[in-house]
């Protein structure tokens, strides 16, 4: 579309009221049906023929009769107005059926290994909606880069997000049975500064593990690290190979666990729990299609 300024773009509501003119055949009978005076219709007429610097219709006493250049102004204003008003009629009809591209952030971990079992299901409740994954810990602009809604494991830093939590998150610190047998297990965290640790970068101070006291209060235990990776499935699997001590979100390691390829090393009750939630854009009217990941989400949560 080629640019131009504000000020030279037609004036719809101008275009309008003469395609009505024309169409009822009076300025009489286009006043009645726009609900104008018809004074109202004949500034209207008179501007847009004054903008176009173009006489568009012959007055007469008892008919009006089109110029040659307003039969081919109407000709196509006639034409965009249809296809304006079937553009409204289009999104109207499916402004309350979710539909179109959802574009969604999640971790890596989280969308292989748990978003990926919820997929089929939510494509046949909503088949208009195409759904573009992105799988990744990075702090995504969800007004840049034009995300629908993003799932992270933390609370939001951008007040202008707004956040629905899916579930509270317990943290679980493991190691595996090679490591423990290499390097002894430490018997509480602030013995973690003697280990190799496995660090998640995703996370705000991602040296600083999270742990609460005997009086339920949290202190810091700062760790050092044998491995740093944005990646949690890279980290998980050298934990598993006996690399160091890692620190994650137990839904993520649950698997291992259960195989005992990783031993927790304390109570989960060690350490604070963290919140899954799913974020999105404040806006006064949120797209049916948002509206409908965030209410699967939700229910799928309070099965899970």
């Amino acid at each position: 579309m080629q640019k131009q300024s504000i000020q030279k773009i037609p004036q719809i509501s101008d275009g309008a009221v003469f395609c009505r003119v024309v169409e009822t055949g009076s300025f009489t009978a286009a006043a009645d049906a726009l609900e104008l005076s018809k004074g109202a219709v004949s500034k209207y007429i008179s501007r847009l023929e004054s903008r176009l610097g173009a006489r568009l219709l012959h007055r007469t006493t008892r008919r009006l009769a089109l110029t040659e250049a307003g039969d081919a102004y109407y000709k196509r204003a006639s034409r965009a107005l249809s296809e304006l008003l079937e553009a409204e009629q289009e999104v109207t009809e499916h402004a309350d059926r979710p539909g179109g591209r959802l574009r969604i952030s999640a971790p890596p971990f989280y969308g292989a290994e748990i978003l990926s079992r919820y997929l089929g299901e939510f494509r046949r409740s909503y088949p208009d909606i195409s759904l573009d994954l992105d799988l990744s810990n990075r702090m995504v602009d969800l007004v840049e880069e034009r995300f629908d809604a993003v799932i992270r494991i933390s609370a939001p830093r951008d007040s202008s997000l707004i956040m629905r939590k899916l579930k509270d998150i317990s943290m679980v610190t493991c190691a595996s049975p090679a490591y423990i047998s290499r390097h002894g297990k430490p018997r509480t965290p602030d013995a973690l500064h003697e280990h190799e640790c496995l660090v998640y970068t995703g996370s705000p101070r991602a040296h600083d593990w999270i742990y609460l006291a005997d009086d339920g209060s949290r202190y810091a235990v700062r760790v050092s690290s044998s491995i740093l990776s944005s990646n949690d499935h890279l980290l998980r699997q050298a934990a598993i190979d006996g690399l160091g001590i890692l620190r994650m979100p137990r839904l993520f390691l649950e698997d291992a666990i259960r195989r005992e390829e990783l031993v927790p090393l304390w109570e989960d009750s060690n350490a604070p729990s963290a919140v899954l939630a799913v974020l999105y854009p404040s806006r006064r009217e949120l797209p049916a299609k948002v509206q409908a990941f965030v209410k699967f989400m939700l229910d799928k949560s309070k099965g899970a």
